[in-house]
């Protein structure tokens, strides 16, 4: 493949990906899972695509910003600020997927552990129990 025609391909790849990106973070925010699973696989494909050597081979010679500017060099400078957003959209998507695997991980720990103030009862100089009583003090806070 020529390079006149990678461009536009590469170009057409890239703005897929940002559509995938940012339809993955709709997913995840909505906790669609099958639409996220679903996404998987078409950003796959269009990360293989993307990670050619062909490709990288030309990401490479016009990833310095300082070259002379023509239109070969600006539609590849093009590709190169749309994969610095793809980045971006991805820290993103991670963000909140590292966020909510928190968040299901502490309900779980909340779930086995048990709770010591009901578990043990403890009895004061009386013979009374008190920890009931300060079971129901706290709940009251």
């Amino acid at each position: 493949m020529t390079e006149s025609q990678l461009l536009p391909a590469v170009l057409t790849n890239t703005s897929t990906l940002k559509l995938i990106l940012n339809e993955e973070f709709d997913a995840l925010k909505a906790q669609d899972l099958s639409a996220f699973e679903a996404l998987q696989s078409r950003k796959a494909d269009v990360l293989a695509l993307l990670t050619d050597e062909e490709v990288i081979a030309q990401l490479g010679n016009y990833s310095d910003h300082s070259s002379t500017p023509d239109s070969q060099s600006a539609g590849w400078n093009q590709v190169i600020t749309i994969l610095e957003d793809c980045k971006e959209l991805h820290l993103r998507n991670q963000i909140l997927i590292d966020r909510k695997l928190e968040s299901i991980r502490g309900a779980l720990l909340t779930l086995q552990s048990s709770d010591r103030f009901n578990d043990v009862e403890i009895y004061d100089r009386l013979g009374k129990i008190k920890g009931r009583r300060r079971s129901n003090q706290l709940s009251h806070a």
